[in-house]
């Protein structure tokens, strides 16, 4: 699908501080990491981690945290507003300069992966139109100590909420369901448009 015909948007949770994003995880690294309010081991800042300010679409990746024992709870992770706004400067920046691909430290636009996945209702089905489409951001390996030790201001682990949601919709009271959903405004970048 061309990128004419979706429109692109970033709904959050978000104050002049912070935006909120989700990740689903084990056991293991989610209680870790809202113990010690950054993620520790067995979490790898080997691997790329992926980040999403949409709920229903973390919890359509999740299955509502029970798709799989990797993705069965869901953290809600407050990082700084100006860290978010790196990000996409970084990876919509312009530069004309040739990017050395091997160079990720001169290059940082090289570690950020950003994708726009059709976003999610509350029944973490597509949207009616389908045109909507939410962004997934992709650190790599040489920002996610930057994204562990500076960005993050609180973890917390809303699985139970999740879960919430997913028995009231079973129960058929989609009101009630929605109500537990947190409040997400449309979020404008400073200077990027997409």
């Amino acid at each position: 699908m061309s990128n004419k015909n979706y429109k692109r948007i970033i709904k959050a949770v978000y104050n002049n501080e912070t935006i909120r994003v989700y990740q689903a995880y084990n056991k293991e690294i989610a209680e870790g990491a809202v113990k010690n309010q950054r993620f520790v081991h067995p979490w790898l800042t080997t691997r790329t981690t992926w980040i999403k300010p949409s709920l229903c679409w973390m919890m359509y990746r999740a299955g509502y945290g029970y798709k799989d024992k990797n993705q069965e709870r869901i953290l809600a992770i407050d990082i700084k507003i100006e860290a978010f706004e790196w990000i996409l400067d970084t990876y919509y920046s312009d530069s004309k300069q040739e990017r050395d691909q091997n160079d990720l430290k001169a290059h940082p636009k090289n570690s950020l992966v950003i994708q726009w996945d059709p976003e999610r209702s509350i029944k973490i089905g597509k949207l009616e139109n389908g045109e909507l489409r939410s962004i997934q951001i992709g650190i790599k390996p040489f920002l996610t100590q930057n994204f562990n030790n500076e960005w993050i201001t609180e973890i917390n682990d809303i699985t139970d909420v999740v879960h919430q949601i997913k028995r009231e919709i079973d129960n058929g009271d989609i009101e009630k369901a929605i109500s537990l959903l947190p409040i997400e405004k449309v979020y404008t970048p400073k200077n990027i448009k997409f």
